[in-house]
């Protein structure tokens, strides 16, 4: 992948299995020097999460970046809400810091599956509220901060992490769906708003992904602990036989953010094994 210095953020890096962490590796590995964020650390802490899946060692991006050094690629990490105003100015003063600037923005971080999580007659409107304000404020003004430098330079990329989840929904999920499916039209619009300029955004969409974060949705819709064993087995309704991994995202995400996609725009990359073909 052609990467001429590039500088890539990626927000929600903290869970050390989960997809931030996995693309934030990835591209570092293809060259580019990488900011990984999160609103805390170790990233924000789900009902139901399982313990013991981070090594007792891990404290979060600052283990992120000390892992994508040691490997010779290069990193800096910065805490923050994104969906607040103030956070965000301070990220991206940090990225400009460190590095000149963002070249590429991979939208990764969402609220907690926990949240919101219910029938519709059962969810919490204030929780419900507090979703679309992570999941489409956030990412929309993640997007916003950037946009003004990608135009001038007449280059950038911008990948929002949504799910497959906005495009079918998901029972009991009316936050979580709703989120995704704004979180895909933003990369649709922005395609429009800034494809003129040298700009892509795209949207890449997993399915059914081993992380902690799988884990506790899962459980929390069974009412009881998911073995995490079982999902690197046989999965139905899977074709390909397995649960998806965050690299299986991440290489996605790492083919968006290249020279290589410079055509594709306003696209919804399904990451799922084949269960969702459209």
């Amino acid at each position: 992948m052609d990467t001429q210095n590039r500088v890539a953020l990626v927000t929600g890096c903290g869970k050390q299995d989960g997809i931030g962490a996995a693309i934030a590796r990835r591209l570092a590995g293809d060259g580019h020097a990488v900011v990984v964020v999160d609103i805390e650390a170790g990233g924000a802490r789900d009902t139901h999460e399982p313990d013991g899946l981070a090594k007792a060692e891990w404290r979060g991006v600052e283990s992120l970046v000390e892992e994508i050094r040691t490997a010779g690629g290069t990193a800096t990490s910065a805490l923050g809400d994104i969906s607040n105003r103030e956070d965000v100015a301070r990220i991206m003063a940090d990225a400009a810091q460190a590095f000149g600037g963002v070249d590429i923005l991979i939208n990764n971080a969402g609220a907690p599956f926990s949240m919101g999580h219910g029938d519709i007659v059962d969810v919490d409107p204030v929780e419900f509220e507090r979703v679309m304000a992570i999941n489409v404020t956030g990412t929309f003004l993640m997007g916003q901060a950037v946009a003004a430098r990608m135009r001038e330079q007449r280059w950038g990329r911008i990948v929002n992490v949504a799910s497959v989840a906005g495009r079918v929904g998901s029972k009991m999920n009316s936050a979580y769906s709703a989120s995704k499916a704004g979180v895909i039209a933003l990369a649709q619009t922005w395609a429009l708003d800034l494809g003129a300029d040298g700009v892509t955004a795209n949207a890449v969409l997993p399915g059914l992904i081993h992380t902690s974060r799988t884990i506790s949705g899962m459980s929390k819709k069974a009412g009881a602990p998911i073995d995490p064993a079982k999902l690197s087995k046989t999965v139905p309704g899977v074709p390909a036989g397995r649960a998806g991994t965050p690299e299986d995202v991440a290489g996605t995400v790492s083919f968006l953010a290249s020279d290589s996609a410079a055509y594709v725009n306003g696209q919804s990359l399904i990451v799922d094994g084949g269960s969702l073909r459209l």
